[in-house]
C-alpha cells in the first residue's frame, strides 16, 4: 500500500505521520488488492480537518473530518473510508 502524506498550513511531526500510517494499514485487511492512500492534515486558526483518500478498483473514496485533535479525527476518517471500502468490495464481489 503507497501512503502519501502533507499537511497543510503547519509542519507534521514524524509521531503525527506515523500515527496517520498506522491507521491507513488497517484498511488492508479489509481489502488485498492494491491500496493507494493519501493523507491530507490542514489546521486552521480554529479547528484542525483531517481528509483521507483511497483509491481502490479505479474509485476514490474519500473521508473528511474536522475537530480540535488530529489524534481523535484520524481514526475517525479512516473508520469512514473503511466503511466505504467494504460496500465497495462487495459490490465488485457482487454481493
Amino acid at each position: 500500500m503507497k501512503i502519501t502524506f502533507s499537511a497543510r498550513h503547519f509542519e507534521a511531526t514524524e509521531k503525527l505521520r506515523q500515527f496517520a500510517s498506522d491507521e491507513i494499514r488497517v484498511l488492508k485487511k479489509y481489502f488485498d488488492g492494491v491500496l493507494n492512500a493519501e493523507v491530507i492534515l490542514d489546521e486552521h486558526a480554529t479547528q484542525k480537518e483531517a481528509e483521507i483518500r483511497v483509491t481502490m478498483l479505479g474509485k476514490t473514496l474519500t473521508a473528511k473530518v474536522a475537530g480540535d485533535d488530529f489524534y481523535k479525527i484520524i481514526p475517525k476518517a479512516v473508520e469512514k473510508v473503511e466503511v466505504q471500502v467494504k460496500s465497495t468490495k462487495a459490490k465488485a464481489l457482487g454481493r
